[in-house]
């Protein structure tokens, strides 16, 4: 049973547990706007930095780690024109236990993104704009170390061997799988987004818009195998919609809710052989980029007389909707739920320097089961901890 937990703990995705907004900024104006129209709601022009860690452990003690290091800088460019501009540099460190050494990841990603947002409209009270329509590109790289495990049958230790004909016979074989030399693959990553994003009563606020991301291929040499490896890129369009409700005009408390919503489809892009040098054999990768659906649901408010301190509560709930097939069945969905919360102080509180402080609690689970004859209850398959700090310039 604990080996069948552990399975699905690394088939599941570790995604960057940084989050972005959909429908309205977060009152930390240092996280990113996933929909570029989300931008024109910005308050004020700011520059920030953040840093965040974060590790998490699996049912053996194995644990994984990542930290990010990012800026932006948000602007107001021309009366109607918005702007972000960020920059973050992501490092991956995962390590399982040795049944799963081959999904060990090491990977260095870098990333850019540009949103621009257009105003519109007569403004409701307290905005500049009714709605806001934005455009978005991202460009990054992807260091990833990869190697290759060989295996091969050897006769146990200890076991049994029997002679016939001057031959000697092993009676007990096991199969030995050993690490190989390892390289780096350098993969580029690209993403255009559209959405538009409304003031349509009052405090509330819709958005709506899609994704469309590829990476390219990335090959890589592994001396152990002589073999030149060719891992597949592909593209995929992200779909984003959600509410919000949202106050933060001068004098009044501050306070945002939002729920949000992320579709991403399946793709698979399948894998050949290319055998078109003679002095080497190159071995296609398939590349599998699996359905999930991802909820953000945010509380942040700011009390009337701490007006400089602000309130995180943060739940995300991401959901793989893919097959597992195992020894022991075959299993269906995986969930992972993230819990943010902590504090925001600003001095002297509508513009110059602002500190934020944020703990995360993350656990994943194994949500449902399609064989009635193995493991039917949802359980905890592994927990993570993290924190993030951002410092932020507000003019």
């Amino acid at each position: 049973m604990k080996v069948l937990k552990l399975i699905f703990f690394f088939l599941f995705v570790f995604n960057n547990f940084a989050n972005g907004q959909i429908v309205t900024p977060s009152l930390d104006a240092s996280v990113l706007s996933l929909m570029p129209a989300t931008a024109g709601w910005r308050d004020q022009t700011n520059f920030n930095g953040s840093v965040e860690s974060f590790k998490e452990s699996d049912l053996e003690g194995n644990e994984s780690t990542v930290s990010d290091v990012s800026y932006m800088i948000s602007s107001k460019i021309l009366n109607n024109i918005y702007q972000e501009s960020y920059s973050s540099t992501l490092n991956v460190d995962k390590k399982y236990s040795s049944l799963f050494s081959n999904l060990n990841e090491k990977a260095k990603k870098t990333r850019t993104k540009f949103n621009v947002a257009m105003g519109f409209g007569q403004p409701l009270a307290g905005n500049t704009h009714r709605f806001f329509v934005g455009v978005s590109y991202a460009s990054g790289r992807i260091d990833e170390e990869k190697s290759a495990t060989t295996s091969k049958w050897q006769c146990k230790e200890g076991a049994e061997k029997t002679t016939s004909y001057g031959y000697t016979y092993c009676t007990d074989w096991e199969l030995k799988t050993e690490e190989g030399d390892s390289n780096t693959v350098n993969v580029q990553e690209s993403a255009l987004g559209l959405g538009i994003s409304g003031n349509v009563w009052e405090l509330l606020y819709v958005s709506a818009g899609v994704q469309q991301t590829s990476t390219t291929d990335g090959e890589v040499f592994l001396a152990n195998t002589s073999t030149n490896y060719r891992y597949l890129g592909n593209t995929w369009l992200d779909k984003y919609y959600g509410f919000s409700i949202k106050s933060t005009r001068p004098g009044v408390p501050k306070f945002r809710l939002e729920w949000s919503y992320i579709q991403s489809p399946s793709v698979t892009k399948e894998a050949t052989y290319d055998n078109s040098t003679s002095t080497s054999t190159t071995r296609e990768v398939t590349n599998e980029h699996d359905r999930y659906e991802i909820q953000i649901r945010n509380m942040e408010f700011s009390p009337t007389n701490l007006n400089n301190w602000v309130f995180f509560l943060h739940l995300k709930t991401k959901k793989i909707i893919k097959d597992f097939n195992t020894g022991s069945g075959t299993f269906q969905n995986m969930t992972d739920e993230q819990l943010s919360s902590g504090f925001y102080w600003s001095y002297p509180g509508q513009a110059g320097l602002s500190i934020g402080l944020r703990y995360i609690d993350s656990k994943r689970f194994l949500n449902k089961t399609l064989d009635t004859n193995a493991l039917s209850e949802k359980i905890q398959v592994s927990a993570g901890r993290g924190n993030r700090l951002s410092i932020d310039y507000r003019f």
